[in-house]
């Protein structure tokens, strides 16, 4: 029953990424605006949203993620605040560097707002990925390093963001993996992206594009 779990868990992850690839290198780019939506939301987002559902039908569980619990939320903080203290050392010297620092008073008002982006991503990349590989491979640094590999080829060819989005994929899963807070998953996805956003030149970012349109001019 075990194999049998874990072999359902590893198609739906393959079925997931299948969804994404063609809606990123296809429909996005060939399809008509009016069915870009429908993909995105039907497929793309209700396909693993479908999953969830049945597995939590069978089994119900508790959501120790979506924990309002202070102590849960400090226990994954305490996970992630020496990666998000160096990488935002490491991007402010970037900016240093490069002059590009352009810090502004519209700083915390982004990152306010950006949290909740970074809460519904998580959302979807730890409930839905990292869970289901967490169950396929037992060692939680190599769940987490294939959890993070797939987070980065989602933002191929965008060498930036796929560098961010595998170092970030990493710590962030291998948070949830120990600790699963989706809340403080936000807090450091939110801060690290708003801190790149002002530091980061704006011409590595190229425009946050992916996939065909990040040749796109």
């Amino acid at each position: 029953m075990i194999q049998k779990e874990k072999r359902k868990f590893a198609v739906q992850v393959g079925i997931e990424i299948a969804l994404l690839a063609v809606y990123i290198w296809i429909v996005e780019v060939w399809a008509p605006g009016w069915f870009r939506p429908i993909f995105l939301w039907g497929f793309c987002v209700g396909f693993p949203i479908a999953c969830i559902a049945r597995d939590q039908a069978r089994t119900p569980q508790s959501f120790p993620e979506f924990s309002l619990d202070w102590r849960a939320f400090l226990r994954c903080l305490r996970l992630l605040v020496w990666f998000t203290a160096i990488t935002t050392a490491v991007l402010i010297l970037i900016a240093l560097v490069f002059g590009n620092l352009n810090y502004d008073n519209k700083f915390l008002m982004r990152f306010s707002e950006y949290v909740f982006w970074a809460f519904l991503q998580q959302i979807g990349l730890q409930t839905f990925f990292t869970w289901r590989v967490g169950n396929v491979i037992d060692n939680p640094y190599r769940a987490a390093g294939v959890v993070a590999v797939v987070f980065s080829m989602i933002h191929f060819p965008n060498p930036v963001l796929m560098i961010f989005t595998l170092i970030g994929g990493f710590f962030w899963s291998l948070s949830y993996l120990k600790a699963p807070n989706l809340y403080a998953l936000a807090v450091s996805h939110g801060w690290l992206a708003v801190v790149a956003l002002h530091s980061i030149p704006r011409s590595w970012l190229h425009q946050l594009r992916i996939g065909p349109t990040f040749w796109s001019f």
